[in-house]
């Protein structure tokens, strides 16, 4: 008789406070109906309102947040930490751009704008996603999401990581692909042909594949660029979509509010045909 699978579990739950930053791994989280709390709330722009990601400015991925009862500390590679109080924020809202969407956010004032303006070397401001903002998720529009790039979470589990790496030269960290949530005991891609889960207190749609950009080939400690661009070209070779789009994890929309926790059953309570891609 084979031995009995294992269910399929929650491993890692990952928030990024400011967007293109370190992650906090947590053991439980609240899932509010824009994804987990605290995920991606703060995002830096430019002194046009443009976004800032760790793209173009790999040095963010070095910097931390710890969160506080009343605000947060952040710290960096040579920099002094700063501590902002939620209480000492602005209450001006500025229009800021994130891809293509048009975003009121409010300004955190001066001290963090002087903090990151230094450490970044250019003039940038933080925003925060606060009760006047508004961000329609693409194609749900009774669905809002934050600064992440379009949708409320990211779901990889750790068998598509592990097949990566077998197709890769190099090793490939999951803090690369910079997910919400990992979950263990499937098969690799298993996700793809999720359509309706539940976590914990949770249930979440999968709406589609995740396309991968540059960032993946970022390594977080070093902040140096993969010179063969792995993991993107493999991904390209193997993975590449009909959008065009290199796809590695899948993005989730909540369902509902509630709490979930390390550990937690994966329920798949519904399946789809999975997108198929070309052999290499």
């Amino acid at each position: 008789m084979l031995p009995k699978r294992s269910p399929i579990q929650l491993s890692q739950i990952s928030v990024y406070p400011i967007k293109s930053t370190a992650a906090i791994d947590l053991s439980r989280s609240a899932v509010t109906s824009m994804g987990l709390a605290f995920d991606r709330q703060f995002v830096l722009c430019d002194a046009n309102g443009k976004f800032i990601t760790a793209r173009t400015r790999p040095q963010l991925l070095t910097v931390h947040t710890a969160l506080l009862h009343n605000g947060m500390m952040i710290s960096a590679r040579d920099a002094a930490p700063l501590t902002l109080v939620y209480a000492d924020f602005s209450s001006r809202y500025d229009n800021i751009s994130i891809w293509k969407d048009s975003i009121s956010a409010l300004y955190c004032g001066e001290q963090a704008e002087q903090w990151f303006s230094q450490y970044l070397q250019q003039p940038c401001k933080l925003y925060f996603f606060g009760s006047q903002s508004s961000r329609p998720v693409s194609h749900k529009p009774d669905n809002q999401v934050a600064f992440a790039d379009g949708y409320p979470l990211l779901l990889i589990s750790e068998a598509s990581l592990a097949d990566l790496n077998q197709r890769c030269k190099s090793t490939v960290r999951m803090e690369q692909m910079r997910p919400n949530l990992v979950v263990k005991n499937c098969d690799a891609y298993a996700e793809d042909s999720w359509k309706r889960i539940k976590i914990g207190e949770v249930e979440f749609e999968v709406v589609k594949p995740c396309g991968r950009c540059i960032l993946t080939t970022t390594d977080p400690l070093t902040l140096q660029r993969n010179p063969d661009r792995e993991p993107l070209s493999v991904l390209k070779r193997y993975r590449r979509g009909r959008d065009g789009e290199a796809h590695f994890g899948q993005n989730l929309i909540p369902l509902n509010q509630g709490i979930i926790s390390l550990n937690d059953p994966v329920e798949i309570l519904q399946t789809a045909q999975p997108e198929t891609y070309p052999t290499e």
